[in-house]
């Protein structure tokens, strides 16, 4: 009896957790390619979102980085924290779960993050990690800084854009959820090979493939259904759209998941768009396809213990999984503590 007491009560527990992180009231978005990457230029033009509390990024991940397990985390960012969309926040991610090593930092931005649209840029080579803002290097971290950082950027990353409010004040400012919906808009992607000097004009990197987002290519990207603790917002499919040759990512009241407004306009033209494959046409069959495990963020987070939402599934039995999205069994589940 005093067993079956014992697991009711854990069974119960995990519920409770599992209801109380269901218990958000806000929607936010996460986009990543379906491919990743060793070494790389990635280049977006876009037009970020900026509201006190929210947090609009692009950055490269590996996959797994959060398990507990993992030999590794792998991460760089640009973050625009809404507090501040004069600047746009720098940063790579090293260490292990639990123990992570960063290095942020600030750059201007002018007109601010959320006034106009600009071309935002990451180069990852074996020796070093550069930013680039409207193409122009605003950070260079080489081979040997901050205690090796680039040197243990190990494996692959996919790239990775998201809307989402973090309850971490001291971080990005108090939320304002008055200024809900908001919106980032992204005009174009090009993704470049890493071709140590046989790019155009000598240079390292050669042109892969470039969306314009005329409509969206499933092929190439994937929308995250998942969410994290600190993070007010549940990341979902039905926050992303394409419209007008903009992609839209959006931060909304949960049930308000939609964008009815006019898709700003950008006075840099859109490139081409190109792909050596031909992605097959988005699928509107509700069956999911596997989603790899989620982005991390910059925020101080504690016991982390995520829950996400397959189409096919109400909240209530949602499976227990990690702080990315990754399924895990119950027994194996773990809290990472988050210092930055």
């Amino acid at each position: 009896m005093s067993i079956l007491k014992t697991l009711t009560t854990g069974t119960l527990a995990v519920i409770a957790m599992a209801a109380s992180l269901n218990a958000k009231d806000f929607s936010g978005a996460e986009l990543y390619t379906n491919e990743e990457y060793t070494y790389g230029k990635f280049e977006a033009r876009m037009k970020m979102a900026a509201a006190s509390g929210t947090v609009s990024s692009m950055f490269l991940y590996q996959n797994g980085s959060e398990q507990a397990s993992a030999q590794r985390w792998v991460e760089v960012d640009i973050e625009v924290l809404g507090k501040n969309p004069n600047s746009f926040q720098s940063n790579i991610i090293t260490g292990k779960a639990g123990a992570q090593i960063t290095s942020e930092k600030h750059h201007s931005v002018s007109p601010a993050a959320d006034q106009g649209f600009h071309t935002y840029g990451l180069e990852w080579t074996p020796d070093y990690v550069s930013w680039t803002l409207d193409g122009k290097e605003v950070r260079r971290t080489k081979k040997g800084d901050n205690k090796n950082q680039v040197e243990n950027l190990i494996g692959t990353q996919g790239l990775r854009f998201n809307i989402w409010s973090s309850e971490s004040a001291e971080w990005v400012g108090q939320f304002d959820e008055s200024k809900l919906p908001l919106f980032q808009f992204i005009n174009w992607v090009k993704v470049y090979k890493y071709t140590p000097g046989r790019g155009e004009n000598g240079s390292d990197f050669t042109l892969d493939w470039t969306d314009n987002f005329d409509s969206f290519d499933s092929g190439r990207w994937s929308k995250g259904n998942w969410t994290f603790d600190g993070n007010r917002v549940d990341l979902t499919p039905n926050n992303i759209y394409s419209k007008d040759g903009m992609l839209i990512l959006a931060l909304t009241r949960k049930g308000q998941e939609s964008f009815n407004g006019q898709v700003p306009q950008d006075n840099e033209p859109a490139p081409v768009s190109s792909s050596s494959v031909t992605p097959p046409p988005e699928s509107s069959s509700s069956s999911e396809p596997f989603i790899p495990p989620m982005s991390s963020s910059s925020e101080p987070i504690t016991a982390i213990q995520q829950v996400r939402t397959p189409q096919m599934q109400p909240k209530e039995v949602r499976g227990i999984v990690n702080a990315k999205g990754a399924h895990v069994k119950e027994i194996n589940r773990y809290r990472v503590n988050f210092k930055y």
